[in-house]
């Protein structure tokens, strides 16, 4: 285990960090997403609910 971790210790971190940088990012873009339609009196209806009626 530990000749594991000195071998891809560098990259395991990266990959996390990675991974932490995505997340925030995709709860950035839903927070912006979501006070960018706060004041707007749109109702947002899915496209394919013609297709079902």
């Amino acid at each position: 285990m530990i000749a594991f971790l000195k071998r891809f210790g560098v990259a395991l971190i990266f990959l996390f960090f990675v991974i932490i940088l995505m997340v925030a990012g995709t709860f950035g873009v839903k927070s912006f997403g979501d006070k960018m339609f706060e004041n707007v009196d749109v109702k947002m209806k899915p496209r394919g609910e013609k297709l079902i009626k």
